[in-house]
């Protein structure tokens, strides 16, 4: 089967036999290529000049928003269910403060919830990608990646750049946000019959079956979810806290 033609093709239209295997050689490769332009897009942050710096932000700030409005142009043509795709899970939200971000004068309390809520989310996305179900050179297997590898790249190069500090109290700060915005979130997925935020379903997603399997589904599926990220939130709280004293302070 020649995959090739499959390059635009939706989730939702696509025969269930094009697509590529978790951690496959392919996924890995995808994999090395985020880590490979985190690595460069850090250094090279690192020993820009402040002007510099603040291109490089906002370049990136940029470069999502206008990924995200080309899906939807991709979404469009190709007579999809927009619906499905608004942009309100965890990493648009992340977007979202990138922009922001980038765009202030000054380092903003974005910073920290960034770090410790949504560069574990966007490494989570692409570990356990939802576009598996799709061939490798497809458009949305390669925006999933560039998407989230893009979001990891920001986060990453402002914290080795000492430009993201720590403490506590951020992470109830950020658990607090999450909160507020998957409560939103949650009822207009239960209005709408949708499933942002993956609160309602774990969409085959191989992590979060473990997740419905150990709830059996439904509102324990959701309360074992925000219960699984708010541990995680610490988890990566504490890695980066050592990271921090181990190699930044």
């Amino acid at each position: 089967m020649n995959n090739h033609h499959y390059f635009w093709a939706l989730k939702e239209t696509s025969p269930d036999d094009i697509g590529y295997n978790q951690f496959s050689k392919k996924h890995l490769l995808m994999l090395l290529g985020v880590i490979v332009f985190t690595t460069f897009i850090s250094i090279l942050y690192i020993h820009s000049s402040i002007e510099m710096k603040s291109m490089i932000r906002k370049t990136i700030a940029v470069a999502l928003i206008i990924s995200e409005i080309f899906k939807f142009f991709v979404i469009i043509i190709n007579r999809g269910d927009i619906f499905n795709y608004i942009p309100i899970e965890i990493c648009s939200i992340a977007a979202y403060c990138i922009v922001i971000d980038a765009f202030s004068p000054n380092p903003t309390f974005v910073r920290e919830m960034l770090l410790i809520l949504f560069l574990p989310a966007a490494i989570m996305a692409l570990i356990y990608p939802t576009s598996v179900c799709l061939p490798v050179f497809n458009f949305f297997t390669i925006h999933q990646f560039v998407f989230h590898g893009l979001i990891i790249a920001y986060v990453t190069m402002l914290f080795v750049s000492k430009e993201i500090m720590i403490d506590y109290v951020g992470v109830w700060k950020s658990i607090f946000t999450i909160l507020c915005i998957a409560g939103v979130v949650y009822v207009i997925d239960r209005i709408t019959n949708r499933n942002y935020m993956f609160l309602m379903d774990d969409y085959d997603n191989s992590m979060l079956k473990n997740l419905t399997a150990l709830s059996g589904g439904g509102i324990k599926y959701t309360l074992l979810l925000v219960f699984f990220c708010i541990l995680m939130i610490h988890v990566f709280y504490f890695i980066f806290k050592l990271l921090e004293m181990l190699f930044l302070s």
